[in-house]
């Protein structure tokens, strides 16, 4: 007799939680030197763009998490 496989589950967390982080690394350094060659200093615009990144990729980290926790 055949036993039916299971399907695979998928995770309740989403995806965009997952790459939030990174994301927000790469963009705000991006812009944070984009950002800092317009007012004259690269390094210090990206240094701050990457912090501002990573600070709202925690955020929108955080607001997976609770989506996530919400779902069963």
């Amino acid at each position: 007799m055949n036993e039916p496989t299971p399907t695979p589950s998928q995770s309740a967390f989403p995806l965009w939680g997952t790459l939030a982080i990174p994301g927000g690394l790469l963009w705000g350094t991006a812009l944070g030197a984009g950002a800092g060659l317009y007012f004259g200093n690269l390094a210090i615009g990206a240094l701050i763009g990457a912090g501002l990144g990573i600070g709202t990729g925690l955020a929108v980290f955080a607001a997976a998490i609770v989506i996530a926790s919400g779902k069963t």
